[in-house]
Parts: structure tokens; C-alpha cells; sequence
């Protein structure tokens, strides 16, 4: 890693961006709302592309610049909630994507790098998104009873807005005990699945630039999930039926990592289609049903299990030709 005047400056802008983004979701009302929170997904996005385009070394200032700038602005609690979340892994995300060693080492040829697998730098950032809510949840002591105080609050909101809706304790209890299960499940897979896709578009991006030394990876044939993942996965999901913290633990890493085995059921079905001439209608329909019936997505998490391949991009060394 490198530190100069272009890294650090170009590092502070990317940070400073983040910021203004993620503060945006503190907008009210209607359309302005909307975009506020279209922004709040793109919140990785300029420390991607100051990491994959002009080093980790801007990777790491832009994160920390981010984060000094939430806590200026807001609170150091949502700088920190912010950092953990979305700075912090889309640095590391970079990182990864940067790392790369010679073939010969793998038995390979010579004058060849191979480059990270894309399939270990998803499983890694699940892992990290996993390891982040679970320190965010022990911070904010989420447990029964902070479930319940927001079971009562969207109840009494959804009462506002219906006079005529009465609801008894057995509703608040179930709603308690969904809410108990759902949101340390839902919260790591959208967290996710926003950094993932931050990632690929940060690659897009930088790729048009001419600033991208890693391949262009082949997303519908190496998003994946890597064996490990798959044990990881299985052993949270026993664990998750436990109750008290080992349970919120493991339900915190079953939804990361099922996330991550929803994008490898995407990337299979959009690499199996590849070819043939209804892949648009079929595709189409696909991701509109999505919309309409997100439960939908737990076949293409099944579908993810099935594959779990790993594939490197691989690239000549600099100066390979001219030898």
C-alpha cells in the first residue's frame, strides 16, 4: 500500500460522498424520501471505485473519511452502525478484489496471475456482514424485548393510520416472535446483496475507465458460493433453533450466507439461459415475479446450493509479453 497527495485526496472525496449518501436517508416525504434511500444503497459505491481504480490505500482513507464524517454530521452510534456495515466492507471487498499470485504457485504456467475468486470474496463479505450485526445487536441489546417495543410501535403506527384496526396481545406476540426471527435474518441478506451489487457495478464502472487490473470476472459463470460456505450455512441453521443468543447468533449468519446463495441462484440462471432466444422473456418474467412474490427467491437459494464452484479470473503478468 501507498499513501500520497492524489490517494489521500481522491480517498477523502470517494469518503466524504459515502457520507452525503448515507446521510440522505434522513429525508421525509414522498419522492425525496424514494431518493434518499436509492442513494442510502449506493452508499458503498464511491469506496469501491476509489479501491479498485487507484488502490486499497484509497479504499482504506476513503472508509475512514466516511466514518469521521457520519460522526461529525449525526452521531458517532450511526457512524459506527455505518462503518460496520457499508464502509468498512466495501473496503475489505476491494481489497480482496486486488489480491492476486502467480500460477506457477498453484502449479500453473508461468507469466500468469490468478486473481481472488469472486465466489471467496462473496462468502468473506457475508461473513463480515454476519460478524458486523452481530456486534450491532449486542451494542443496541437486541433481544425480546427490543422486538417487542418495535412490534408495538408498527402496530400503533398502522392503528393511525386504520381507526379501525383493534390489535389483541395475541397479535403483538406474533408479531414479536416474526420480528424476532425475521430481522436478524432479513437485515445481514439486504446488506449483502447491497454490497455485491455495489461491487459489480463498481466494476462496471471502473472497467469502462481503463483502471481496472483485475479481468473483468464472468459473474454469471463465478458467482458462486465455496464449499466452506455451504457448512458454515448448514451448522447456522441447526444452531439458529436454539433459543437465547446462540439462536440470534446463527440466524444472523443463516441469512448472510443465504443471501449470498440467492445471487449464485441468479448468476445460474442467468449462465444457463445464455444462448437462447426467449432468455429475455424468461428473465423478465423471472424478476417480475420476484417483485410480486419475493418468497420466490428462496428457489434460487436452493438452486445456489447445489453449485458451489469456485472460479479465478486469471490475467499475464506486467511485462509478460515484452520477455
Amino acid at each position: 500500500m501507498k499513501f500520497n497527495g492524489t490517494i489521500i485526496g481522491i480517498g477523502i472525496l470517494a469518503g466524504l460522498a459515502s457520507a452525503l449518501m448515507s446521510s440522505g436517508v434522513i429525508a421525509q416525504g414522498g419522492a425525496m424520501a424514494a431518493m434518499a434511500m436509492v442513494l442510502y444503497f449506493l452508499t458503498p459505491l464511491p469506496i469501491f471505485v476509489v479501491a479498485l481504480g487507484w488502490g486499497s490505500s484509497a479504499g482504506i482513507v476513503a472508509a475512514a473519511t466516511a466514518t469521521v464524517a457520519v460522526g461529525v454530521v449525526a452521531v458517532p452510534l450511526a457512524a459506527l452502525l455505518m462503518a460496520l456495515t457499508s464502509f468498512i466492507p466495501a473496503a475489505t471487498g476491494a481489497y480482496l478484489s486486488g489480491l492476486a499470485r502467480p500460477a506457477e504457485e498453484l502449479g500453473g504456467p508461468k507469466d500468469v496471475l490468478v486473481w481472488y475468486p469472486l465466489s471467496d470474496i462473496v462468502f468473506r463479505l457475508a461473513m463480515m456482514v454476519a460478524l458486523s450485526f452481530i456486534v450491532i445487536g449486542a451494542i443496541l441489546g437486541f433481544g425480546p424485548d427490543m422486538a417487542r417495543e418495535l412490534a408495538n410501535t408498527l402496530i400503533d403506527r398502522v392503528a393511525e393510520a386504520d381507526p379501525q384496526f383493534t390489535a389483541s396481545d395475541d397479535i403483538r406476540n406474533n408479531v414479536t416472535s416474526l420480528l424476532m426471527v425475521a430481522l436478524p435474518a432479513i437485515q445481514p441478506a439486504t446488506c449483502l446483496a447491497i454490497l455485491v451489487g455495489n461491487l459489480y457495478l463498481a466494476q462496471r464502472l471502473i472497467s469502462m475507465s481503463g483502471r481496472l487490473r483485475r479481468p473483468r470476472d464472468d459473474w454469471p459463470a463465478t458467482l458462486r458460493m465455496p464449499r466452506p460456505a455451504l457448512l458454515v450455512f448448514a451448522v447456522a441453521l441447526a444452531v439458529a433453533f436454539l433459543p437465547g443468543g446462540a439462536g440470534l447468533i446463527a440466524t444472523v449468519v443463516a441469512g448472510a450466507l443465504s443471501a449470498g446463495f440467492m445471487m449464485s441462484g441468479l448468476a445460474i440462471m442467468h449462465f444457463r439461459t445464455r444462448g437462447k432466444v426467449w432468455r429475455p422473456v424468461a428473465l423478465w418474467l423471472a424478476y417480475f415475479a420476484i417483485i410480486l412474490f419475493a418468497f420466490l427467491l428462496f428457489i434460487f437459494m436452493v438452486l445456489g446450493l447445489f453449485d458451489t464452484s469456485r472460479g479465478a479470473p486469471v490475467s499475464k503478468m506486467p511485462g509478460a509479453d515484452s520477455q
